[in-house]
């Protein structure tokens, strides 16, 4: 029976790539967006550190992620379970509707570089648990872009408004992102 249950997930996997954006790409099912955020933090960091499943954290530098304040928690716990620290989650202020600002997350990027620290990961946030904010990706992603910065979109709340054509909008840009 685990056969038809591969090629369920493979067809799955396909058209929610399409309906992302994306040209390629992979997934896997998963118990939940607390993991996916996990998994999400392993593949950044294996961007920046291919060696680190030999090598590990020994001697490299500190990195630092970044989430907006208004982030769900289980953004942080991948930094403790992996060996960056919950200290080097860096969180972003937010505007009066609960957007991360662009702006703030460019600053702490730049601060934590001079502080000799490696930026390596931002979570943006698809409707935050509290407000149902939904964090202007494309802005976030022209930030992450310049600097060399994987981009994940948190899309257990509000991810759903993909396959709406009246919400779409609110998670314009989404394909910018390294992972959801």
């Amino acid at each position: 029976i685990a056969p038809v249950f591969i090629l369920m997930e493979d067809v799955i996997i396909k058209r929610m790539i399409n309906i992302i954006g994306w040209e390629n790409g992979d997934g896997i099912f998963s118990p939940g967006g607390s993991i996916n955020n996990l998994y999400s933090v392993m593949l950044a960091r294996h961007k920046v550190m291919p060696d680190v499943k030999h090598n590990g954290l020994r001697g490299f530098q500190q990195l630092v992620m970044f989430q907006s304040k208004q982030a769900h928690y289980s953004n942080k716990r991948p930094a403790a379970i992996l060996g960056i620290g919950l200290n080097n989650c860096i969180d972003i202020d937010v505007d009066e509707r609960g957007h991360m600002k662009p702006g703030d997350l460019e600053l702490k990027i730049l601060q934590s570089k001079l502080e000799g620290k490696v930026p390596f990961y931002v979570t943006a946030t698809a409707g935050t648990t509290v407000r149902g904010a939904f964090d202007e990706i494309i802005k976030i992603s022209e930030v992450c872009k310049k600097y060399g910065i994987w981009l994940h979109v948190d899309a257990a709340w509000g991810g759903a408004v993909m396959m709406s054509q009246k919400h779409r909008h609110l998670v314009a840009g989404i394909e910018m992102s390294d992972s959801l």
